[in-house]
């Protein structure tokens, strides 16, 4: 995981009240994928350790223990309340003693990179803070938000490390959610930090003007464009308001090129993490309209039929990274209960 995108992003979309009343979703959740969510969280909360993390090589990283957390909390459950609070809770604390004096939510000896499992635990807290007013977690929030400011590169970007260097589309996505939840909770974000996090996105963006074909480069400047991260940088986009902006646009248009099934996976270890980037841009994509309302009420229920059938007895869902594909199947899954800000248009 040291090179690979740990972090689905979940980003916390803003809120649009106005826009959420007049435009409906295309299509609502069924039965049988509240059954899967049900099933998924059961197996969750059954293999949480007692401090609070999971067992295996990634799940005691901060990454995967808020990747978690928000599947819990996606799903209805927060801190102390409901059928899974105390898991959620759980975690949540475990997040707060991750943090180092100067803010980073990671340790020496957790798997992955640090500033994807900064950036995802950090999101996590917000959500958390939005939720609970916890001051102890607000404190850590704030720290962590700082983190990500002072070492914003002069691009606009972010790297794998907790340090000014270069940057690539999947770390500064990752940071750009965590600044936009933090920021939608209430914990001061400087603005220009998020334009030039901005600025940084779309000049990885393959216009077709220039004979490219829509989607997103790894870094600014050149390469191809892929699946996950293009839809990490249409999310990214649209969380900070660019709803209609031609990148989008053309973002979508690639990622409606992919089906959301198993064999047409164009990297099994970046699957989950791009699905859940597409689902989540797609769904927003509703907001363009009637064509963005065929775009998801053809998405959403592929990618569901394709969760369901290959989840495991227990409730798990295979793939790389421990916990990461359950709690990503389940983040997929909830979209349409918008229990979070990630979840509104």
């Amino acid at each position: 995981m040291n090179r690979a995108p740990l972090a689905f992003v979940l980003a916390v979309v803003l809120a649009n009240a106005a826009s959420a009343a007049v435009i409906e979703d295309a299509v609502e959740m069924t039965p049988a994928a509240q059954t899967s969510i049900n099933r998924g969280l059961k197996y969750l909360a059954d293999t949480q350790r007692a401090d609070g993390a999971w067992p295996g090589t990634y799940g005691s990283s901060s990454g995967i223990v808020g990747a978690c957390a928000i599947a819990f909390m996606g799903a209805g459950h927060s801190p102390d309340s409901g059928e899974y609070g105390v898991a959620v809770a759980r975690s949540l604390r475990w997040l707060v003693r991750s943090a180092q004096p100067n803010g980073l939510l990671y340790r020496p000896g957790m798997n992955g990179a640090a500033m994807y499992n900064h950036g995802l635990a950090t999101l996590a807290l917000a959500e958390a803070w939005g939720m609970t007013q916890d001051k102890s977690i607000r404190d850590a929030v704030k720290r962590a938000v700082d983190l990500i400011v002072v070492i914003q590169n002069p691009a606009g970007g972010w790297r794998y490390e907790p340090y000014v260097s270069d940057a690539d589309i999947s770390s500064t996505v990752m940071q750009l959610m965590a600044l936009r939840a933090a920021d939608d909770a209430g914990i001061y974000v400087p603005k220009d930090v998020i334009d030039r996090g901005i600025s940084y996105v779309k000049r990885c963006h393959q216009a077709i003007a220039d004979g490219k074909d829509g989607g997103f480069a790894y870094q600014a400047g050149g390469g191809g464009s892929g699946f996950a991260r293009s839809a990490a940088g249409v999310l990214s986009l649209q969380v900070a308001g660019k709803y209609r902006a031609g990148e989008v646009k053309e973002g979508i248009q690639y990622l409606l090129g992919f089906h959301p099934l198993t064999e047409n996976r164009e990297n099994a270890e970046f699957w989950s993490y791009g699905q859940y980037y597409a689902a989540m841009s797609i769904y927003q994509a509703q907001s363009l309209g009637e064509w963005g309302r065929a775009a998801w009420s053809r998405w959403y229920p592929a990618i569901t039929n394709e969760l369901i059938a290959t989840q495991q007895p227990d409730g798990h869902w295979n793939g790389s990274y421990d916990q990461y594909p359950t709690a990503v199947a389940v983040l997929i899954l909830s979209i349409p209960h918008r229990y979070l800000p990630i979840y509104q248009r």
